[in-house]
């Protein structure tokens, strides 16, 4: 059912998408600290970052979500409400500063948006008075017509108030502001980042995901807690270094890929395998579906890894050969007792329960084993799916005579 008119004008999208915009510019800018350097956001703007040198960087972040006919986000224009909220709330930080002049002299100021300013009048004549082209008399007339021209009182109210700053407050000011338009698909570029940082394309997500992940944890915790949500580029390091720790280690990054069931997964050989010897039935439609996800989640790792050039042709038969040889070493023991009766002269008949109860204990035996490959420890699932498919590619079996059978 689609949403009311009511519903979609109340609706907290625009304003969340905002907040996540900010999020994620704070996440690249992040990725850009040097030594002595520190990041916040929602501190002194809503993202900050103070330089080694003692200057600092305040950044307003500005998001739409309009877009004009062709489809692209719609432009910062001359009488952008956004715009002039913004001049006007760094204009009272100015004018609540001790000392105004050594304040400009330290700090930058930034619009962060993802709007696009074709030929902005205002964005020209700033240009203008930055370059020396115009003095300041000039721009404060050309604010004063601007602020005539509007009839939203709004924004005239903020162009009066950036227009009000002393003239050495207003030209050190409009020199220290600067704008980073089309600002946009901000994941995009923080990957982009991370490849910079770690040259191994392969890990970029992993890395990305961890990053993300414990940021936005950390936020929220410093936000509940009242920390200041600050980061230092040595602060950094320390908390957050182990999240590129999988781009260095030889671990293999174990993911829940997607899988397609088979259409009669009771027909596959690992399954007539766990029937024959009593371990499911064919009834058990559950245990099948749970047994065969674990075999084809496992085998979605391997063919990922394999993707991705982190394990070879040649890793996968190692692999398969020690695992193989757990299942094997333990075949031996448990039918060691079996054996002897039969070159004794007892029929396989006779000892047919005894070859069930025998290979049950060892497929119990086998579901307990937690298999690893060099630094990466399996789940019990996928342990339990190496075995499984081990067994539909015939290197392995459950009851005795399994190599005749199948």
């Amino acid at each position: 059912m689609p949403a009311s008119k009511t519903q979609q004008a109340t609706s907290a999208a625009d304003t969340s998408i905002g907040f996540d915009y900010q999020f994620y510019h704070f996440f690249l800018l992040l990725l850009d600290l040097r030594h002595g350097e520190e990041i916040g956001i929602e501190q002194k703007d809503d993202v900050h970052v103070d330089l080694a040198d003692g200057s600092q960087l305040l950044i307003q972040t500005k998001h739409t979500v309009q877009q004009n006919a062709a489809g692209e986000s719609i432009n910062l224009t001359e009488r952008d409400k956004d715009l002039w909220k913004t001049l006007s709330n760094w204009s009272k930080v100015i004018a609540e500063q001790s000392d105004a002049k050594a304040f400009l002299l330290k700090t930058t100021f930034q619009l962060a948006t993802n709007k696009q300013a074709i030929k902005n009048p205002f964005i020209l004549k700033l240009i203008q008075l930055q370059n020396g082209d115009i003095k300041t008399k000039d721009f404060k007339d050309y604010l004063k017509e601007l602020a005539k021209g509007t009839t939203d009182e709004g924004i005239k109210t903020y162009i009066e108030a950036f227009k009000a700053l002393p003239a050495d407050q207003l030209a050190g000011f409009a020199k220290k502001i600067s704008f980073e338009l089309n600002h946009d698909d901000l994941i995009s570029q923080i990957k982009k980042r991370l490849l910079e940082k770690i040259h191994i394309r392969e890990r970029v997500e992993d890395v990305y995901r961890n990053l993300h992940s414990e940021l936005r944890d950390t936020n929220y915790l410093n936000v509940k807690a009242g920390v200041r949500n600050v980061i230092s580029f040595e602060g950094f390091n320390k908390k957050f270094g182990k999240c590129f720790k999988v781009a260095i280690s030889t671990k293999l990054p174990i993911r829940d890929l997607p899988y397609i069931l088979p259409d009669n997964p009771e027909h596959q050989l690992f399954v007539r395998q766990l029937i024959d010897i009593g371990d499911i039935s064919a009834a058990s439609k559950d245990a099948i579906i749970a047994y065969t996800t674990q075999m084809l989640q496992l085998l979605n790792n391997l063919k990922d890894w394999e993707d991705n050039g982190d394990f070879l042709d040649s890793d996968r038969r190692k692999f398969n050969r020690e695992t193989a040889f757990i299942q094997q070493t333990a075949f031996k023991t448990s039918y060691r007792r079996i054996r002897a009766k039969l070159e004794g002269g007892t029929g396989p008949d006779e000892l047919d329960d005894d070859i069930k109860d025998s290979a049950l204990s060892l497929l119990d035996d086998m579901r307990r084993q937690i298999l690893q490959f060099d630094e990466t420890q399996l789940s019990l699932e996928l342990s339990h799916g190496h075995f499984y498919l081990l067994t539909e590619e015939k290197e392995i079996g459950w009851h005795l005579d399994w190599q005749k059978r199948y």
